[in-house]
C-alpha cells in the first residue's frame, strides 16, 4: 500500500514540474534575430522584444545570454510578509495568493544562487549568499507547514472554489490528490451505508 501511494506522489511531483516547464512566462529577447518553432507555429524573435514562451525555452535562451525571464522574485522579504501574512489567519480558511509554481521558483532561486557562489570570490559576499538560502529555505518550510496545515482542514469540508484561488499550484495539485484520497476512502469504507 505504501509503495503505490508514493509511485502515486511521485508520478505528482513529475506531473508538477513537466507543468512548471511548460508555464509560459514573459521573455525579454536580447539576442539576434530568429526563428524559432513554438508550439504550432513559428515566431520571429527580434531583439528588443518580449514574448511569452514556455519556461523550458526561456530558460535555454537565458542561458544562452540572448534574453531574461520577466518574473517577480521569490526573494526573503515576500516571503516573510507572505509567512507572517498566513500565520496570523492560521485559524481561518484563507491563503494569500501564491502565483502560478511558487515552490518551483523558490527551488529554481535557491538552485540558482548556489551556482553563483561558486562564482564569488568575495568571502562576505559568499557568506550573505548562503545566508539568503538558509532563510529562504527555513521561511518556505514555515510557510508550508502553515498552509498545509490549513489545506488538510480544507480538504475534510466543503469549501467555495474561491478559497482554493489563491493555492499554488503545487497545492492545488495536493489539495487535489489528498481529496480524491479522503473520498475515495470514505466511499468505501462507508460503503455499507448504500447497500443497507
Amino acid at each position: 500500500m505504501a509503495a503505490l501511494l508514493e509511485s502515486v506522489v511521485l508520478l505528482s511531483t513529475r506531473l508538477i514540474e513537466r507543468d512548471y516547464e511548460e508555464e509560459e512566462v514573459r521573455l525579454a529577447y536580447t539576442g539576434p534575430p530568429i526563428k524559432l518553432f513554438i508550439e504550432d507555429d513559428y515566431v520571429e524573435l527580434a531583439r528588443g522584444s518580449e514574448y511569452t514562451v514556455p519556461r523550458w525555452l526561456a530558460e535555454i535562451i537565458s542561458e544562452a545570454g540572448y534574453g531574461r525571464i520577466n518574473e517577480q522574485l521569490v526573494d526573503e522579504g515576500t516571503l516573510a510578509k507572505i509567512q507572517f501574512n498566513e500565520a496570523r489567519s492560521r485559524s481561518q480558511l484563507r491563503f494569500e495568493k501564491l502565483q502560478g509554481y511558487f515552490y518551483q521558483r523558490v527551488r529554481d532561486h535557491v538552485l540558482h544562487t548556489l551556482s553563483k557562489i561558486r562564482e564569488v570570490s568575495d568571502l562576505a559576499k559568499t557568506q550573505q549568499m548562503i545566508e539568503s538560502i538558509t532563510k529562504i529555505s527555513a521561511l518556505t518550510r514555515e510557510l508550508y507547514r502553515t498552509r498545509l496545515s490549513k489545506i488538510l482542514n480544507v480538504v475534510m469540508i466543503e469549501i467555495s472554489p474561491d478559497v482554493l484561488h489563491n493555492l499554488s499550484e503545487e497545492e492545488k495539485h495536493l489539495y487535489s490528490l489528498l481529496k480524491a484520497i479522503l473520498d475515495t476512502f470514505r466511499l468505501k469504507v462507508f460503503e455499507v451505508e448504500r447497500h443497507g
